[in-house]
C-alpha cells in the first residue's frame, strides 16, 4: 500500500467539477461562451476590419518551496494560484490553474509534484519542447485531450493536468499551448517548506503513515493516517516525545537542542484512530530551525495489553525555506 506517494493513476476520463473561490485568486464567470471560440459576425457576407492590436495578459505567479511557477495568462482567461497547505491542488503542492472565461466546469491545473508517476494501460506519450524546456506529454486511451504533460530539464517536478475539458479543448486547445509556452520556473525563488514523501514516512507493519503539514520554522501540524485498519494487533498510540534531524553532506545528524541540562516530554500517550492529528512546538527545544531538510523521528506503540506491545519508529522529512 501506498496511499501516500504522489503517484498517480489517471483514468481515461478524469472528472472533477472546478472550484471557484477556494483558491487564491478567484472570480466569478462572465457568461456562458468560452473565450477562445471565435466570435461569428452577426452578418456573415459583411467582413470588418478592426486594427491590430497587442494581446493584453496579466501574469499569474504562486510562489512554493521548490520554487517559483509564473503563467502569462491572456485576456478571457481565469486564472486561479493555489498555494501549499491550501488544500486547493488536486495533486501536488501547489500550483496555478487556468481556464477560459464563460466555461461551466473544467481547468488545466499546473502545479509541482514532487513524485510524479503514472501506471496504467492504453498510455501513449510524445516528445516535445514547451517554454524551452523538454516535456512529455501523456494521452490514455487515444483521447481527444492530452491528460498530463511533465517538464525536464531544470523544470523538474512541474506537471500540468487537465480536468474535465471535453466540452471547450477543439475551441481553446491551441492556446493552451500558448499559455503553457509562457511558463517559468524560478528555483532561486523559494519560499515557505513542505512534507517529503519517502519510504520511512509509513510503518506497513501496522498500516500506518506519517505526514506533516502547516509546516514553519518553529512547528508543525503532525499527521497520522491508519490505511489499514486491520494491520496492527493492537491499540496505536504514540507520546509527546520527538527528535528532529538536518540532512547534512547526506547523512542525518540531531539538531542540538538549546536547553542547557536535562529536559524531559511529558507523559501523555495520544491514541491514533483514522486521521489522527498532533500539533507540534519545537521552538522550546532547537529555537527557530535554520533553512534545510529535516526529519521528525516519532515512535509509535502497537499495544495489545500492559506490558504487551511493539514499538516502531516513522519519520517524516520536510524542507525548509
Amino acid at each position: 500500500m501506498k496511499k501516500n506517494t504522489a503517484t498517480i493513476i489517471l483514468t481515461t476520463v478524469l472528472s472533477i467539477s472546478i472550484v471557484t473561490n477556494g483558491c487564491a485568486a478567484t472570480a466569478s464567470f462572465p457568461g456562458e461562451d468560452a473565450a477562445c471560440n471565435p466570435t461569428a459576425s452577426e452578418n456573415p457576407g459583411e467582413t470588418t476590419e478592426t486594427p491590430a492590436e497587442a494581446p493584453k495578459s496579466t501574469t499569474a505567479v504562486q510562489g512554493g518551496p521548490y520554487g517559483e511557477i509564473s503563467l502569462s495568462i491572456p485576456d478571457g482567461w481565469h486564472y486561479e494560484t493555489c498555494p501549499t497547505d491550501s488544500g486547493e491542488t488536486d495533486y501536488g503542492l501547489y500550483g496555478i490553474r487556468f481556464y477560459p472565461d464563460g466555461v461551466p466546469q473544467g481547468y488545466i491545473a499546473l502545479n509541482y509534484i514532487d513524485n510524479f508517476g503514472v501506471c496504467g494501460t492504453g498510455l501513449a506519450t510524445e516528445e516535445t519542447t514547451i517554454a524551452g524546456h523538454a516535456a512529455s506529454i501523456g494521452t490514455y486511451d487515444n483521447l481527444s485531450h492530452w491528460n498530463f504533460i511533465t517538464f525536464r530539464d531544470g523544470y523538474d517536478g512541474i506537471v500540468a493536468l487537465t480536468y474535465s475539458v471535453d466540452d471547450w479543448w477543439d475551441a481553446c486547445s491551441d492556446q493552451i499551448m500558448e499559455i503553457l509556452g509562457t511558463l517559468t520556473f524560478d528555483t532561486s525563488k523559494r519560499s515557505g517548506a513542505a512534507y517529503i514523501y519517502s519510504r520511512e514516512s509509513e510503518a506497513e507493519q501496522i498500516g500506518l503513515s506519517f505526514t506533516l503539514k502547516n509546516i514553519t520554522s518553529t512547528g508543525a501540524t503532525l499527521v497520522f493516517q491508519r490505511y489499514d485498519d486491520d494491520a496492527a494487533t493492537g491499540d496505536l498510540s504514540c507520546g509527546t516525545d520527538f527528535l528532529i534531524e538536518m540532512q547534512r553532506d547526506d547523512m542525518w545528524q540531531e539538531v542540538p537542542v538549546i536547553l542547557e541540562g536535562d529536559y524531559a516530554f511529558n507523559d501523555v500517550a495520544c491514541t491514533i484512530d483514522g486521521n489522527t492529528e498532533q500539533e507540534l512546538d519545537w521552538e522550546w527545544l532547537y529555537g527557530a530551525l535554520v533553512p534545510g531538510t529535516y526529519r521528525i523521528r516519532k515512535s509509535v506503540l502497537d499495544l495489545r495489553k500492559p506490558g504487551d506491545f511493539d514499538k516502531y519508529t516513522i519519520c517524516a522529512q520536510f524542507i525548509l525555506n
